[in-house]
């Protein structure tokens, strides 16, 4: 557990309870003498750390690896949150500092830190706030938040449909109240089994090498976290605008921030991902790949390209 300290952090007071849990899975641990730099991999969103089941052996041959819960998600203890009382730093802080004791309550002076979706986003605030600990930062498929084109893609047009029109204004008003995809799993009748069936056959459909019984599986613990109490999920309706249009905090937007930061930093998007890539002169410092045969999910779409990859640009920033 952390220690969180209520009457700097508007979403504890008056709470009685300031000690939260991060939840930790570590593989590897036969690796911890080797002198080598442990990793630290943090989740996306309505994800968790038992995500990363397929790709964690892999990731884990010559390393000890740290797969840890963000505060509020996951496993991770939920400490009350009030989005619409918080400024996007505020939020980020939120997020970040847990992370911050977590590594000096676990006595970790260096490590590689890897960040997947919003956990890039999350491990890029980290490394901008705290860079001291960090060797290497690695991307995988991060939300870094949408460019300007492609937002004014995606936006309805005059000759749009009012369907369509109107699929806009539910999208800025749910941002606007703070509404997540686990606030439908919570309110919603049905919700939770047809988002259930639905990453199910996501997972069996496109995930390399996972099995009926491990799909169905993982999309139950997926669901299973997505149900749990509301915490730190609206954090994304606060760090980011609707249609993820980055905000500007101290220091700028994510990106600016990413393209300051003084360690090595490199990027990995599939080559069928959702995700807006940040541009290489957007990010000058970050090498960007990409990992063929996968959608956004890398470390399940192609788990041994993915380790490729991760593992020889770490090898680098030895």
């Amino acid at each position: 557990p952390i220690q969180l300290d209520a009457p700097s952090r508007c979403f504890l007071r008056g709470h009685p309870e300031t000690k939260f849990a991060i939840r930790t899975v570590i593989v590897g641990e036969q690796h911890a003498a080797s002198g080598r730099p442990p990793i630290v991999l943090v989740h996306g969103f309505m994800m968790g750390a038992a995500a990363f089941f397929k790709w964690l052996p892999l990731l884990a041959r010559e390393r000890t690896v740290y797969a840890i819960d963000v505060i509020g998600m996951g496993g991770s203890g939920r400490p009350p949150f009030e989005a619409d009382k918080l400024s996007a730093e505020e939020a980020e802080n939120l997020l970040v500092e847990p992370f911050e004791q977590w590594a000096e309550a676990m006595g970790l002076t260096e490590f590689d830190l890897l960040g997947h979706s919003f956990g890039g986003f999350v491990c890029s605030a980290w490394a901008a706030k705290h860079p001291s600990r960090i060797r290497c930062l690695g991307l995988l498929s991060p939300l870094l938040g949408f460019s300007d084109a492609r937002i004014e893609r995606i936006m309805p047009k005059n000759e749009d449909s009012w369907q369509r029109k109107a699929l806009k204004c539910v999208i800025e008003t749910a941002w606007a109240r703070h509404i997540t995809p686990q606030s439908l799993v919570r309110w919603v009748p049905g919700a939770k089994g047809w988002m259930e069936r639905a990453s199910s056959r996501r997972f069996q459909s496109m995930a390399a090498g996972v099995t009926e019984e491990e799909g169905r599986l993982l999309s139950e613990y997926v669901i299973a976290t997505m149900d749990m109490p509301a915490s730190t999920e609206a954090s994304a309706t606060v760090c980011f605008e609707p249609f993820l249009r980055p905000t500007e905090v101290a220091g700028g937007t994510i990106k600016r921030r990413v393209a300051g930061l003084p360690m090595p930093v490199f990027a990995v998007y599939g080559d069928r991902d959702w995700m807006d890539r940040a541009a290489p002169e957007e990010v000058p410092n970050c090498q960007i790949f990409t990992l063929q045969d996968s959608g956004h999910h890398l470390y399940l779409d192609n788990p041994e390209g993915l380790s490729a990859i991760v593992q020889a640009q770490l090898q680098r920033a030895a």
